[in-house]
């Protein structure tokens, strides 16, 4: 009897193991496949008289402008499963890999662009146009890019928040936690639109993108080619002789683009009375009805059709106030952190712009970014006054090019959206690695549950034919 206990138990342990064993081995690829891929070393083959080092010491400072269509080769100390390079300007360009195959680069307009291969390369060469700045080139093996890697999604083909600032660190100053609260946390699709552009000075775009990957942002930013003048900020009218009918015009179709049910704009009287900032808030109003005139503007109606957005707010607006309270606001897609935290942090990767005495203000301060007003709205005033969708259902499929029908009553209840409850609007890319992995994970787990089951029916037979030869002593 005895021996027949330990045989059961034994046998039992072995399978016991054994489920153990295969659940590990299989759920092994999904642990490393998790880890953080290490950089690989790269060595740039000369060909010419560039000093093409300069784009392998991690410094975006010690950049090279190419006079001519260059191929470079490189070679690389180990296998290579990603690239990401960094640009000063848009530029097209392409890869060639070993087995000749090419990758076309650039077509998004990507400063900084992250490609990942196939399988591992230990050489390949890139084809720049002339005229390209390009700062860094760098390389990773198998695993998840670092966090500091940008990845950035095309710009969104609808947006549920559209956010206007005028310049490289408005967004973050005057709009405070709106980009980390419903990008990040709540998951929804924020599109991002700079009124003026900055390539006059190249380190303001790189500043740009960093902050806005540091407060959650993945969706590319439009970037109008109305330059930033110094002139424009006097006041509402030099800034009107600057730019003309550019931003109403540039509005419009950003309006008609992206359909958006919620924008975000500047305080009417610019801030602290920046003449572009003025301009942005005052076209915006105007604009916000000519997207919805398929008289004004025929050529972006032809492309985009025309759009009547739901609710716009304003910074700093005092009818229909709403405080967003970003800084008692943790979010867990930041460890904890408040979104009036994670807005500081983003515009700390400002760097240019640190000498000045602006930064990210809150309670008792006049450049409150907790403080919005709801300008115009289609779905009736906020009565929680707690969230900027407030009567917008973003559980209903994406409208087409109709006009929404325009409601001139206030819905009778409200209808505030708790995060939970949101649509998930995770990236087509994200949601497939993640469902890979838990389904993975899941495998792992049943093959362990399916063997503890054979387990604990090996252990009762094993117990009833004990219990047969009891009865039979």
């Amino acid at each position: 009897m005895q021996i027949v206990k330990r045989s059961a138990a034994g046998a039992c342990l072995a399978l016991l193991l054994l489920g153990i064993a295969l659940a590990t081995g299989y759920a092994a690829p999904v642990a490393d496949a998790q880890s953080e891929a290490e950089p690989v070393t790269l060595r740039a083959l000369q060909s010419g008289e560039e000093p093409y080092e300069k784009w392998l010491d991690a410094d975006r400072e010690t950049k090279i402008t190419l006079k001519e269509e260059t191929q470079v080769q490189f070679q690389a100390e180990a296998a290579v499963h990603a690239l990401y390079f960094v640009l000063d300007q848009p530029a097209e360009y392409s890869l060639t890999l070993p087995d000749e195959k090419q990758k076309q680069l650039g077509q998004n307009g990507f400063l900084h662009e992250y490609v990942s291969l196939e399988s591992g390369v230990a050489q390949f060469a890139v084809t720049f146009p002339a005229g390209a700045t390009i700062c860094d080139v760098y390389a990773f093996g198998q695993g998840n890019a670092p966090d500091w890697v940008q990845r950035w999604q095309p710009a969104c083909e609808r947006a549920d928040l559209l956010v206007l600032p005028t310049h490289a660190d408005d967004e973050h100053l005057w709009f405070g936690g709106t980009m980390p609260y419903y990008a990040a946390e709540r998951g929804l699709r924020v599109q991002v639109v700079y009124m003026t552009s900055h390539w006059d000075e190249p380190y303001r775009p790189h500043e740009l993108l960093d902050g806005l990957w540091t407060v959650g942002i993945r969706n590319y930013p439009v970037i109008s080619d109305l330059a930033d003048k110094v002139a424009s900020k006097k006041d509402l009218e030099a800034a009107r002789e600057v730019y003309g009918e550019g931003f109403t015009q540039f509005q419009v179709q950003m309006l008609r683009r992206f359909k958006p049910s919620v924008v975000v704009g500047h305080d009417l009287d610019g801030e602290y009375g920046h003449g572009a900032h003025q301009l942005n808030a005052v076209s915006l109003v105007q604009a916000l009805e000519l997207a919805a005139d398929e008289s004004y503007d025929p050529e972006s109606v032809e492309q985009y059709g025309v759009w009547d957005t739901p609710k716009t707010y304003l910074h700093l607006y005092e009818e229909n106030e709403i405080v967003m309270p970003w800084d008692e606001m943790p979010l867990e897609s930041f460890d904890g952190k408040t979104a009036m935290e994670v807005a500081k942090e983003g515009y700390a990767c400002h760097l240019s712009q640190q000498k000045y005495s602006f930064a990210v203000r809150g309670e008792g301060s006049k450049y409150d970014c907790r403080k919005f007003g709801l300008v115009r709205t289609t779905v009736g005033e906020d009565e929680e006054k707690n969230d900027f969708f407030e009567h917008i259902d973003l559980t209903q499929p994406d409208p087409g090019e109709a006009l929404p029908e325009v409601s001139s009553q206030a819905p009778t209840s409200s209808a505030g959206v708790d995060a939970a409850s949101m649509p998930d609007r995770s990236t087509e890319a994200g949601t497939s690695s993640t469902s890979g992995q838990a389904e993975d994970a899941g495998i792992g787990l049943g093959i362990v549950v399916a063997v503890c089951g054979i387990a604990a029916i090996v252990i009762l037979v094993m117990a009833a034919i004990v219990t047969r030869r009891r009865r039979r002593k």
